[in-house]
C-alpha cells in the first residue's frame, strides 16, 4: 500500500491520539457568554488553548487570532495547504448512555460530544502533521491545521479570520462531514414571506365564518415541518385525513396536522404538516389573508419538493435538482409569514430564482425577501483537490467510491478550493448532534490514517510516485 508508512505511524500513536481526543472531549466547549479573551465563552476558549498547547508540545509552530481561531503549522513553502476543523460543540442534550463529556470507550467505541464533530478529526489531523514530519516526507506546501470555535453557531470564527487578514490556503479539506468526498454543495436561499392578515370580508364580500387566532407550524427553515396548528374563532370545514385532528370548544376550532420531519436539504424524505393542514381546510370560509396563504402553499408548493410550480426547478445530472422546503408557518390577527429553504444545483440561476419567487409570492399578497444564503460550492471531478482526495480514499479503503453532491452546507464553504472529506464512512449511523455521539475506535484510526495521507498529498504539487 502506498501509504503504509504513514498508516504505521498513526497506528503506533493510537493510544496517544485517543488520550488527546479524550482531553478535548472533556472540555464542554458549548458557546457561552462572551468574556474578556473569550468571545464565545470559556468552554470554546479552553478547547482552543488545549489544541494550541498540544501543537506546542509536539514541536510545531502555532498561532491564533483574537481567541477565535487557532492553527498549527509544519513545513516550508510559499503556498499553504490546510485542514479546517472546529472545536466547539452543540449542547449535549439528554438521553446519553455514557457521560457526554467523558470520552469513555465501551465495546470498542469512544463516546462523547465532539468525537466525530469535530474534535476527533481535528486532533487526528494535528497528529497527522507529526506522522508526516516523523516519516521525513518531502512537502512543497506548508501544512496548517486550522481550528475555529464557533462553527456550530454560524462560523463567525472563520469569517473573522478571513476578514482580518488570516492567510488563505491554496488547497484544503475539512473533515467535518462524510466520506468519500463532497464535490458539490448546492447553493442555498433562505426566504421569509410576509403579508398582512387583513381580517374582514372574503373575496365574495361575506364576513367569514372563521376568524384567525393563531397559526403555528415548524421549528426552523431547514427542517420539514413536522406539525402545524391552526386555531380560529368559529367553525371550519375540514376534510378528514391521516394525521388531521379537529377540536371544537368554546366557540373555537383547532386543527392540528402531523407530518414527518426531515432535513431541509432532503424535503422529499418528509411530509410537510402545513401542506396537509391547508389541503384539509381549503374549502373553509376563511379570512382574506389566511385564504391567500392557503392558496399560495397549495398552488405554488403543494406536495412538490423541486420548485416546479415556482418556476425554479433546475435539474443537473451531476449535481441533482432544486429542492424547496416550507419550514415554518406563523399567523396572528395582524400578520402571516412563511419561510422557505431553497437549494439549487450547479446550473441554477440565482437571479432568475429570486425574480420568480418574488413574483409568485406577490400574486398572493406576500412580500418575499432572502434573509440568508449560502454560496454554491462546486469542484470539478478532474480538479487537483478532488483527484488527490479520491485517490487517497480509494487506496486507503480498497473501494472504487465516487464523490457526491449534497444539498447541505459544510465548513468547506468558507474557503475557495476546499472540500468536505470525512470523517463519517458510508453506511454509518448518523450520530452527529445526537445522544450517544460515538465512533468505533477502529474507524477513528482509519479516518486519521486517511487524513494524514490526504494532508501529505495536498501539500505536494506533483505526484512523484514515492511511497508514504
Amino acid at each position: 500500500m502506498k501509504y503504509e508508512g504513514l498508516n504505521r505511524k498513526i497506528s503506533e500513536m493510537q493510544e496517544e491520539i485517543l488520550a488527546s481526543v479524550r482531553e478535548s472531549i472533556q472540555i464542554r466547549s458549548v458557546k457561552g457568554e462572551p468574556a474578556p479573551e473569550a468571545p464565545y465563552g470559556e468552554g470554546p476558549k479552553h478547547a482552543l488553548e488545549h489544541a494550541l498547547e498540544l501543537g506546542r508540545k509536539l514541536g510545531f509552530r502555532t498561532g491564533s487570532m483574537d481567541h477565535r481561531v487557532g492553527w498549527i503549522e509544519y513545513g516550508e513553502g510559499e503556498e499553504m495547504a490546510a485542514v479546517l476543523g472546529h472545536l466547539d460543540v452543540v449542547p449535549e442534550g439528554g438521553g446519553w448512555t455514557y457521560p457526554p463529556f467523558g470520552g469513555e470507550i465501551h465495546d470498542g467505541k469512544m463516546y462523547g460530544r465532539g468525537v466525530l464533530d469535530d474534535k476527533g478529526p481535528v486532533i487526528g489531523a494535528i497528529y497527522g502533521l507529526k506522522a508526516i514530519r516523523d516519516a521525513g516526507l518531502k512537502l512543497d506546501r506548508r501544512l496548517r491545521v486550522i481550528f475555529g470555535t464557533d462553527e456550530e453557531n454560524g462560523s463567525s470564527c472563520v469569517k473573522y479570520y478571513i476578514q482580518n487578514g488570516g492567510e488563505l490556503p491554496a488547497i484544503g479539506f475539512t473533515p467535518d462531514a462524510d466520506y468519500p468526498l463532497i464535490f458539490c454543495e448546492k447553493g442555498q436561499l433562505f426566504w421569509k414571506l410576509t403579508r398582512p392578515a387583513k381580517a374582514g370580508k372574503t373575496a365574495e364580500g361575506n364576513v367569514p365564518a372563521a376568524k384567525l387566532i393563531r397559526l403555528e407550524g415548524g421549528t426552523a427553515k431547514n427542517v420539514v415541518m413536522p406539525e402545524c396548528v391552526l386555531e380560529v374563532e368559529g367553525k371550519l370545514k375540514v376534510k378528514s385525513g391521516e394525521g388531521i385532528t379537529v377540536t371544537e370548544e368554546n366557540g373555537r376550532t383547532t386543527v392540528t396536522a402531523v407530518g414527518k420531519g426531515a432535513h431541509g436539504s432532503t424535503p422529499e424524505l418528509g411530509i410537510n404538516a402545513a401542506q396537509k393542514l391547508f389541503a384539509a381546510i381549503e374549502d373553509s370560509d376563511l379570512e382574506e389573508g389566511l385564504r391567500q396563504m392557503v392558496r399560495f402553499v397549495l398552488d405554488k408548493i403543494g406536495t412538490e419538493t423541486n420548485g416546479a410550480s415556482l418556476g425554479i426547478c433546475y435539474q443537473d445530472e451531476e449535481t441533482g435538482e432544486t429542492t424547496v422546503n416550507l419550514g415554518t408557518a406563523r399567523g396572528t390577527e395582524e400578520e402571516l409569514s412563511l419561510t422557505l429553504d431553497i437549494r439549487y444545483p450547479k446550473n441554477g440561476d440565482r437571479e432568475e430564482m429570486i425574480r420568480n419567487v418574488k413574483a409568485c409570492a406577490a400574486e398572493y399578497g406576500f412580500q418575499a425577501e432572502v434573509e440568508a444564503e449560502g454560496r454554491l460550492l462546486y469542484l470539478p471531478k478532474d480538479s487537483e483537490l478532488v483527484k488527490k482526495l479520491m485517490k487517497v480514499y480509494r487506496e486507503q479503503t480498497g473501494t472504487e467510491a465516487e464523490p457526491v453532491a449534497i444539498g447541505g452546507g459544510t465548513y468547506a464553504k468558507n474557503f475557495e478550493n476546499m472540500a468536505a472529506f470525512g470523517p463519517v464512512f458510508p453506511g454509518d449511523a448518523a450520530l452527529i448532534h445526537q445522544p450517544d455521539e460515538c465512533a468505533e475506535v477502529e474507524k477513528l484510526v482509519k479516518s486519521w490514517q486517511i487524513t494524514a495521507a490526504a494532508m501529505y498529498e495536498i501539500a505536494r504539487k506533483q505526484d512523484e510516485g514515492d511511497q508514504a
